[in-house]
């Protein structure tokens, strides 16, 4: 880690992203197993909620090894309400980037919170982890996070053939990255 400071908090006044934490685990259990949410997830949907302990048992060892980065998404309104998750993964420090991962439950769609979202782990990647680039690896037919991410300033740079798999098919992806010097 190159100086990094770790961020367990952050928000825009009314959309929070926090730590995820051991008490998270059954709004990950429910929420996972949304169909319209885990059409082009890797994750999901989770076959328990002992499961969903163990992912997030697995979440916090990766944050004390600085390698993956899991926030849950609150958004509010009158109180404080989890609407998804985001991470920061697949860190590199060498090459200082990570891939971001992002998923809203669908009730919470179209509100304006996964833009907000990626642009607070924006901060928290470019400002506080000093990462350079952050990328995203989105199924071509994922059309509404391609848009959400441009919305983002990320930029498409290229495709992967057949590098996803959901629901036992292959699926082509689209890589798209915004840089530090690139950003808002």
């Amino acid at each position: 880690m190159y100086n990094a400071e770790l961020i367990e908090e952050i928000n825009d006044g009314n959309l929070f992203l926090r730590k995820i934490s051991k008490h998270d685990a059954e709004f990950f259990f429910n929420s996972l197993n949304i169909n319209d949410l885990t059409t082009y997830l890797s994750l999901g949907p989770l076959a328990t909620l002992e499961y969903s302990k163990r992912l997030i048992k697995n979440y916090l060892k990766y944050w004390d090894n600085y390698a993956q980065f899991n926030y849950i998404i609150e958004a509010k309104e009158e109180d404080k309400e989890k609407i998804g998750s985001i991470s920061l993964w697949n860190v590199n420090w060498r090459h200082m980037r990570a891939e971001i991962g992002i998923w809203i439950v669908p009730t919470f769609w179209n509100k304006g919170y996964g833009e907000k979202s990626i642009n607070l782990i924006k901060i928290i990647g470019f400002n506080h982890l000093k990462l350079n680039r952050l990328e995203a690896h989105i199924a071509v037919e994922n059309l509404r996070s391609i848009t959400l991410f441009k919305k983002c300033d990320f930029l498409q740079e290229g495709a992967l053939t057949q590098y996803l798999k959901f629901q036992g098919k292959y699926h082509d992806a689209v890589i798209l990255a915004c840089t530090k010097s690139k950003k808002v």
